[in-house]
């Protein structure tokens, strides 16, 4: 628990980390203290602009500026590594989506955060709009009845320029595809809604785009209520857009619009800027270590998006349907999750 304003800084200062960066500046009881960047320019660039002392090294920076907590926003699969030597040096740490690519890179950083004592969290900030956390509630009171169908679509589109922006884009050691990087915020709302996924079957392509990994998906799913869904997942098109369907015995929910037979919920979505869902997070996370409670998405939560994630490569790999219980098991026999030990963070600039 802390009685004072914690301090706090930003791993990773371009794109998403300037969303961080604003962010804390718009919570309550904690202050932006330090930023770092491995590109000096980048580090330097964000402390101007928010006001704070910047560096190169994250470790160097959580011991200098004598940090609580820090958020890590760096290319997704160098996210494991600066979390297990951020917590080492004491920081709670609040981890962009995804917690990183591969299995045994998430345990790594979930254990190590347990076994020093540090708070490991995710950033989902869709579960945090009202009409999610309205259709959260409708779910667990049974408005909605049996749940029977869920299904996600994220149909986006991406340039070619925008995957070759970075040499870490569309890559199975740092990245991913558009399951990862893309549909993973409607992954997650599914299972959070719908309850845990107990099985995928998966196809995917890389149909428009060079790059390593998918750029369109579908995964039919199983859950473990006895409930059935599915993923659609593309940045192929033009015009798509994303939404998320739940459907039940007494009603529906699509994207904020709730279906009863007797309309007793008048809801509309809120309004929202962005960022403001990122707001939301950093202040659960914020006041989680104030007050000494779990934060909203615990690493343990933020992982199980990852892991039916994981299954439907798994699954498109072996052409058969995959089970969440048995990915540790495919892991090890097949190793499609194969740890690459080597790999040289460096070269891939934050």
């Amino acid at each position: 628990m802390f009685d004072t304003s914690i301090r706090y800084g930003i791993i990773g200062c371009v794109g998403i980390g300037t969303t961080h960066g604003k962010a804390v500046q718009d919570a309550e009881g904690v202050d932006l203290v330090a930023a770092a960047d491995t590109i000096e320019a980048n580090a330097r660039e964000f402390a101007d602009n928010y006001d704070c002392e910047w560096y190169t090294d994250h470790v160097e920076m959580i011991e200098d500026a004598n940090l609580d907590a820090v958020s890590i926003c760096t290319p997704s699969g160098t996210h494991s590594d600066i979390a297990v030597s951020a917590a080492k040096a004491g920081a709670n740490i609040l981890c962009e989506k995804p917690l990183d690519v591969y299995l045994d890179r998430i345990n790594s950083m979930i254990e190590t955060a347990e076994e020093v004592g540090v708070t490991l969290a995710g950033v989902y900030q869709r579960r945090t709009y009202s009409e999610h956390q309205r259709a959260k509630k409708a779910v667990e009171n049974g408005k909605l009845g049996q749940m029977v169908l869920g299904d996600a679509m994220v149909k986006w589109h991406r340039t070619q320029g925008y995957y070759d922006s970075g040499n870490w884009r569309g890559t199975r050691k740092m990245d991913g595809g558009c399951l990862m990087n893309q549909a993973i915020h409607l992954i997650d709302l599914l299972q959070w809604l719908m309850g845990d996924v107990e099985s995928v079957y998966a196809m995917m392509d890389t149909t428009v785009h060079e790059m390593d990994m998918e750029d369109v998906a579908t995964v039919a799913l199983q859950f473990e209520n006895g409930a059935y869904g599915a993923i659609e997942a593309t940045t192929s098109v033009r015009g798509g857009k994303d939404s998320l369907e739940l459907n039940g015995t007494a009603g529906s929910y699509n994207s904020g619009e709730f279906d009863l037979h007797e309309g007793e919920i008048d809801f509309e979505p809120e309004e929202r800027e962005w960022g403001v869902g990122h707001t939301r997070i950093v202040q659960d996370f914020v006041d989680s270590l104030r007050e000494g409670s779990e934060p909203m998405i615990p690493a343990r939560e933020a992982r199980k998006a990852i892991e039916v994630i994981l299954a439907a490569y798994a699954s498109a790999n072996l052409n058969r349907e995959v089970r969440i219980n048995e990915l540790y098991e495919i892991h090890r026999e097949t190793r499609i999750d194969e740890l690459d030990a080597t790999v040289n963070h460096s070269e891939f600039k934050q």
